[in-house]
């Protein structure tokens, strides 16, 4: 039934159109007549939907229509009235809370009292559905389960109760999440349950333990499964809807599953996504039958604004239709005008990020010289450089985050944005998608680019997360967070305009695209008729029934372990490729010399040269050159020093490089500005920068992302080649650790794959303090009191460092 299609209709009537056109732009319009109609529309949308719960959009413009007359009107009776039978309580009790209503009965009076008696957990109120789907889940005996739920409705709490719920039957427990930085979210939220058992963050940290909960991504899992013959009893997916992709992340991940299941056919999964929209479509064996568990409706209803050439518009999505509600200045003006005490910026590059970021502080005000403020910016200069753009947003309440910021500069900006109220605006892209709970109370989104229906409502649903929403006391106004999308030239594309972006969010429900091959729903007919690479999807399945297959045959084993380690997505892997290397692996183990050569001119002899043909990497095939082994080496050298060493190494680097005259470095498409040369294999991709033409700053903060964009590619691709070549015997144990962690101390070694950095390690060692940090039963890090004094006094920065892993 298409429910949707029928509410569109609405709007041919004339006192509807009307009375729905003034509700959203001017409510104070309405007169008594209209507003009592609409009232008893949205009365007789919530019956239908009584009658027939296919029709969930009747409910949800009922709750859109009396939301926004009670939050406009200031008469929160029908609010109240609708939020007790559709079961949304946090509601109700808020209302209660703010004293907005008159109890006429004793019946009546003793809602509150049951709604905080049957639905109050821990500080919060759940909704019906939210207590009711918790709670199926947890009693549940399916193998497979997914649980379905709008951002902020409390998935990542469901992973440690169902983990609690299960301790007695799932010894080994797996949570594999898509991102390092939302691993360590969870590491912290499991860690504060104090569960009797060992935490795994990293795949070397696994003793040959019994019981263990690791929190891994799939990177790190497979690893861990592919070198033990064990399985997780029990393993948890957030952010499952990135099984339907197809990039390699997505392939490891159904890989992964599968192996699991393929070891023991009892193991449990459970899938959390606010995206899914069939769980069938999650299927990787026929065999598996999920129970879902969905919270179908968002107790959030957005309003959609427009900028486009000075004028403004709103969106309502229930008639589909766009009024325009006035003109404003350029788009700073709108921006500012509508910013509140946290506002979003969204965009997608880095480069265009830091360029925007520039702009804005340039028309915004100064903000209070706080000691908050001066604490960061002492922080960020004595960690990072001096130049550091973000330094000067900050004076002006600005901060930005991209991906290709180093991990612990992103994270502590994260923190601190969420902590000092005084930073008001926050520039990101898609790094804020990935389970960061920031405190976003509006949204400017500037640019579409892969910004598709799912991806969009995900980023919607950052705004007004609801613990900000039901605080004491509670503010039923961030119900409707402004979503405000910007069109320009510069930031968006030329003439470009976000209508139909915008048309996508008449519907709450969009379909899956099942685009990952792995999966049982995957659509061959429809791949090979819309010319949707068929040819890489059959390439993917025969990798994974090579993966899948037993074969004493040499070749096939190398195969099988390059496709393991994830090198498909360097070479193009052939029996030749594979049978030309391990003829070098026997030629380096019977000639010493070869094997005594710098583990980087190993690297290149074994898997570069005299390969070029099979590498479709070209970040990788750059280690083919002189310049760039060189670099590495250097790159390997200074790991041990700390990112401001490693900044001021890398300008000094620079430097040297426009002195002689070869300023042109490759830096990646993220701020690549002109190709190589003008011809050939790389004429059309934008990945180098002339050094040569950048000031001082710009140098800096250069050398800044370069600093996470090198440590991504030793940690991503170079160190699958150093594992092959442990494999084989052409490093050594202690060569690889080296590498690798930069120590052979076994300590420090362990140390590392809980989280610390080397240069972290260092420090406390130097500091005297290695001695507070013991190793307990189980094999968890824990600290004595001696260490917490030592914590207190340091600085901002180095304990926030800290206290994200001990």
């Amino acid at each position: 039934m298409d429910d949707n299609r029928l509410i569109q209709n609405l709007k041919t009537l004339p006192l509807y159109n009307s009375a729905i056109e003034k509700l959203t732009i001017a409510p104070n319009q309405l007169n008594e007549n209209e507003k009592t109609f609409l009232l008893t529309v949205a009365l007789i949308l919530l019956r239908k939907y009584e009658r027939d719960h296919r029709l969930t959009t009747f409910v949800e413009l009922a709750y859109y229509i009396i939301l926004k007359y009670s939050l406009f009107f200031k008469d929160y009776d029908p609010l109240y009235d609708f939020s007790v039978n559709i079961g949304y309580y946090p509601i109700a009790q808020a209302i209660t809370d703010l004293k907005q209503i008159q109890f006429n009965s004793i019946s009546s009076s003793l809602i509150p009292t049951l709604i905080d008696d049957g639905f109050k957990k821990d500080s919060i109120i759940e909704t019906y559905e939210q207590k009711h789907t918790r709670n199926e889940v947890l009693k549940s005996d399916s193998k497979d389960i997914c649980y379905i739920a709008p951002t902020s409705f409390g998935k990542s709490s469901i992973i440690s109760e169902h983990i609690t719920a299960n301790w007695d039957n799932a010894k080994r427990v797996a949570v594999i999440v898509p991102t390092k930085s939302l691993l360590m979210q969870t590491h912290r939220a499991i860690r504060k349950k104090k569960l009797d058992t060992k935490i795994i963050i990293h795949d070397e940290m696994y003793n040959n333990e019994d019981r263990f909960i690791a929190i891994l991504t799939q990177e790190r899992a497979l690893r861990l499964l592919d070198k033990h013959s064990i399985f997780f009893d029990c393993m948890y997916i957030d952010e499952a809807h990135r099984l339907f992709d197809r990039d390699s992340r997505a392939i490891l991940l159904s890989r992964l599953i599968k192996l699991n299941r393929q070891r023991n056919k009892d193991s449990k999964i459970i899938y959390l996504s606010p995206l899914v929209t069939n769980t069938s479509n999650l299927i990787i064996d026929k065999s598996q039958i999920i129970f879902e568990q969905r919270i179908r409706f968002n107790i959030k209803e957005p309003e959609y604004f427009e900028y486009s050439k000075n004028e403004v518009f709103k969106y309502n999505r229930f008639i589909n239709k766009f009024f325009h509600i006035g003109i404003s200045g350029n788009m700073f003006d709108y921006i500012i005008q509508n910013a509140t005490e946290k506002s979003f910026c969204y965009l997608y590059a880095p480069r265009k990020i830091e360029q925007f970021a520039e702009k804005l502080s340039k028309v915004v005000n100064t903000i209070k010289e706080s000691e908050q403020l001066r604490e960061v910016i002492r922080n960020l200069k004595k960690y990072v450089h001096d130049e550091f753009y973000v330094i000067d947003y900050l004076r002006k309440g600005i901060i930005y985050l991209h991906g290709k910021m180093p991990d612990n500069v992103k994270e502590y900006l994260e923190y601190k944005y969420s902590e000092i109220p005084d930073f008001q605006f926050i520039i990101a892209n898609k790094v804020i998608l990935e389970g960061i709970n920031l405190p976003i109370s509006s949204l400017f989104i500037l640019n579409g680019t892969n910004l598709y229906g799912k991806d969009l409502i995900n980023l919607i649903g950052r705004v007004n997360r609801l613990d900000q929403v039901f605080t004491q006391p509670p503010r039923l106004d961030l119900l409707m967070p402004k979503v405000h999308f910007v069109n320009s030239d510069e930031y968006n594309r030329k003439n470009g305009n976000f209508e139909n972006k915008i048309r996508i969010l008449q519907s709450s429900v969009f379909e899956d695209k099942v685009k990952n091959p792995i999966l049982d729903n995957f659509n061959w007919d429809d791949a090979a008729k819309n010319n949707d690479n068929d040819e890489k999807c059959k390439e993917i399945v025969k990798s994974e029934e090579l993966f899948f297959s037993d074969s004493n045959d040499p070749i096939q084993e190398l195969k099988r372990k390059m496709i393991a380690l994830g090198m498909n997505n360097i070479y193009t892997i052939t029996d030749e490729l594979c049978q030309k290397i391990l003829g070098k692996i026997d030629r380096i183990k019977n000639h010493p010399k070869l094997h005594e050569g710098h583990f980087l001119e190993r690297l290149r002899y074994l898997f570069i040269r005299h390969c070029d043909g099979s590498i479709v990497d070209d970040e990788f095939a750059r280690l083919k050159n002189d310049k760039a082994i060189a670099y590495y080496k250097m790159f390997f050298n200074n790991r041990k020093k700390s990112l401001k060493e490693n900044i001021a190494r890398e300008v000094a680097y620079f430097k040297r490089r426009i002195s002689e005259g070869d300023s042109l470095m490759y830096i990646g498409e993220s701020y690549g500005e002109q190709p190589y040369t003008l011809t050939g294999r790389n004429s059309y991709h934008n990945v180098y920068v002339d050094l040569s033409r950048k000031t001082n700053r710009q140098l800096v903060n250069i050398a800044i992302v370069k600093q996470k964009m090198e440590e991504d590619f030793v940690s991503f691709k170079l160190r699958m080649f150093f594992q092959l070549m442990l494999d084989y015997f052409i490093l050594s144990e202690d060569e690889y650790y080296e590498i690798i962690y930069g120590t052979t101390d076994r300590k420090k070694i362990h140390l590392v794959k809980t989280g610390l950095t080397i240069n972290l390690i260092n420090r406390l060692e130097n500091d005297d303090q290695l001695k507070n940090i013991i190793i307990d039963k189980n094999g968890n890090l824990v600290t004595n009191h001696k260490f917490d004094t030592y914590l207190k006094d340091a600085d901002d920065f180095y304990r926030f460092e800290l206290n994200r892993i001990l």
